[in-house]
């Protein structure tokens, strides 16, 4: 039978200590409920806390819980060895959550609630940052721009070091071509670190939960285009309005790229060791368990099935199975092939 994936339970230990920290003499039923979870889950979550803790193992340095309230069903830290405090956001999730906030307040802004809610969490998070945080993005449509070649109008001017890869900037800007349906220049790294300058007319923002994404008109592909935000490098409004163009359509009669549920994109099933969990951690759309004996099974989407192999060839010594099997195939020979060069040309480094 298939267990909670250990990523989730991992969650839940970081969060348990500071949470009985916080509440004190709750009971175990109450941290069920909260955690949504039955109470032999935390049961088992505080059993495998009371022998965790620093280096050295002995009873001093190992997560304590009060017995005496332990044997009545409730819960109290007795030593806890800074687990009672919250895990600190790092600086780039800080500011990544930030720039989500700034979003989310743009596209609910007519939702006065909500707007109250994210504005004060807003704030509250760019206090923590202090100096550090990018700055508030409310009055980038009136920030002048770089001023355009009068002979080639249009045609963004240079980028400065201020706006490159700010994601604050790019953010502003985007935002601003939409509202105002103007043409938009970006420079993209692609998935296969190819880098492009290229115009594009902008059709939504939207959010797989993890990443933005900008779906777009290209007019160096004459087709539509997703550009994820964290491979754009740069981004500025034109002043040239933006065109509406005839979408292609799929042979179901379907907007390609607006109904991406009719395009199937291509996935794999990976089963890997144990030491392989860091592999699904960092793919958004997975579907894992963990099995009987450890290993995961995993159920990844791809792009397509280059990007696919691309990812069976770095699970290296942590992956045991591939399916399909034109994928485990595929990967194999790009595998020989690569070996193949080195045999054949020496070591590259050397």
């Amino acid at each position: 039978m298939a267990r909670t994936p250990a990523a989730a339970r991992l969650v839940r230990l970081l969060a348990l200590p500071a949470w009985v920290a916080q509440n004190d003499g709750a009971t175990i039923a109450e941290a069920a409920a909260h955690f949504e979870v039955d109470e032999d889950t935390i049961r088992r979550d505080v059993g495998t806390l009371w022998l965790s803790g620093l280096p050295g193992g002995l009873h001093d340095d190992l997560v304590d819980f009060s017995a005496t309230a332990w044997e009545v069903g409730r819960l109290s830290l007795s030593q806890a060895h800074g687990l009672d405090r919250p895990v600190r956001l790092s600086h780039e999730e800080a500011v990544s959550l930030l720039l989500s906030l700034r979003v989310l307040r743009g596209v609910l802004g007519a939702d006065a609630g909500a707007a109250t809610a994210l504005g004060g969490a807003e704030r509250a998070l760019a206090s923590l940052l202090g100096p550090a945080a990018p700055p508030p993005d409310d009055n980038a449509p009136d920030t002048p721009e770089a001023p355009n070649e009068p002979d080639s109008p249009g045609e963004p001017g240079p980028a400065g070091p201020d706006s490159e890869a700010d994601p604050t900037t790019i953010l502003a800007q985007v935002r601003r071509a939409l509202d105002e349906g103007r043409r938009l220049h970006l420079s993209y790294v692609s998935a296969t670190d190819v880098p492009s300058e290229r115009d594009v007319d902008p059709i939504a923002l939207h959010s797989d939960g993890s990443t933005l994404t900008l779906t777009a008109w290209c007019l160096t592909a004459r087709a539509e285009r997703s550009f994820r935000f964290d491979r754009i490098l740069a981004a500025s409004a034109l002043d040239t309005p933006g065109a509406t163009h005839r979408r292609r359509r799929s042979p179901q009669g379907r907007d390609a790229g607006h109904d991406r549920g009719a395009i199937e994109a291509p996935t794999a099933e990976l089963i890997l060791e144990p030491s392989g969990r860091w592999l699904i951690e960092q793919l958004p759309r997975t579907r894992a368990e963990i099995l009987d004996d450890g290993a995961i099974r995993a159920v990844v989407e791809g792009r397509d099935w280059d990007w696919l192999r691309g990812l069976v060839l770095s699970a290296g010594r942590h992956l045991r199975s591939v399916a399909p099997a034109h994928l485990a195939r595929s990967a194999s020979e790009a595998a020989l092939a690569a070996l193949d060069a080195y045999a054949d040309g020496g070591n590259p480094s050397a």
